[in-house]
C-alpha cells in the first residue's frame, strides 16, 4: 500500500483494467472569497477545467471556546 501526503491510501493490486485511476489538483488556500473566485475564473476561462470554490474546514482548538 502506497500512502500519499493527502492521508489517502492506495494499494497497488487495486487497480482494474476497466478502472481508470483519477486525480484531484487542489491548487491551494486564499484569504477570501472574492479571491478564490477571481482564481477560479481564470483557472476555467484559461485551462477549460472545472474548479471548485468551497470553505476550508478550520478546526478550533478547545482553549478558543
Amino acid at each position: 500500500m502506497d500512502n500519499n501526503r493527502f492521508g489517502e491510501t492506495h494499494n497497488s493490486n487495486d487497480n482494474n483494467s476497466t478502472q481508470k485511476q483519477r486525480y484531484r489538483l487542489i491548487t491551494g488556500a486564499f484569504n477570501d472569497k472574492v479571491t478564490a473566485d477571481q482564481i477560479a475564473t481564470e483557472i476555467k476561462e484559461r485551462y477549460g477545467l472545472t474548479v471548485y470554490v468551497i470553505p476550508e474546514q478550520v478546526k478550533r482548538s478547545s482553549s478558543s471556546l
